[in-house]
């Protein structure tokens, strides 16, 4: 199967939440390409956090299935993830799943909110989820949860 991780990381957590997921995808057969867009610092967006702009755009045409991932920014989804999903056409991959990184050690610290923004976001461009999570990067049981989140992410793709 190709499938693309498309990952919004600033401090590279959820880079590395991305690498571990194509490394695993890999080792099981998949063609897997891992792309990631950052902000790029300009004097509009360090006086408005929301004015966001990323240093790429991928596409998202031509792949099976896609994994999206991005991080929690003051209790709220990032906005340059925001801003990445409405310049994105239509989603047509089968499967497609996301995941967010956040710093503080509980999802109901904002995860939980910023999350079912990611998918209102993936579905109102034509993406049904079949798989997400949060992963709390201060929670001592962090790689725990990104073993859990690699594992439930790639049972989806196990027909």
């Amino acid at each position: 199967m190709n499938i693309g991780i498309i990952v919004h990381s600033q401090t590279g957590h959820t880079l590395l939440v991305g690498e571990k997921l194509r490394d695993e995808l890999r080792m099981d057969g998949h063609k897997v390409t891992l792309i990631r867009m950052q902000n790029i610092d300009n004097a509009e967006s360090k006086a408005d956090p929301k004015h966001v702009e990323l240093d790429f755009m991928p596409e998202v045409a031509g792949y099976d299935a896609l994994i999206f991932g991005a991080w929690v920014q003051a209790f709220n989804l990032c906005p340059g993830f925001s801003q990445y999903m409405k310049q994105v056409p239509e989603i047509k991959a089968k499967h497609v799943s996301c995941f967010l990184t956040q710093q503080f050690r509980y999802k109901w610290m904002g995860g939980s909110f910023a999350l079912s923004k990611m998918k209102k976001l993936i579905k109102e461009k034509g993406g049904q989820v079949d798989a997400a999570g949060v992963i709390n990067w201060s929670n001592k049981k962090r790689e725990q949860q990104i073993e859990e989140l690699v594992s439930r992410f790639k049972k989806q793709f196990d027909a």
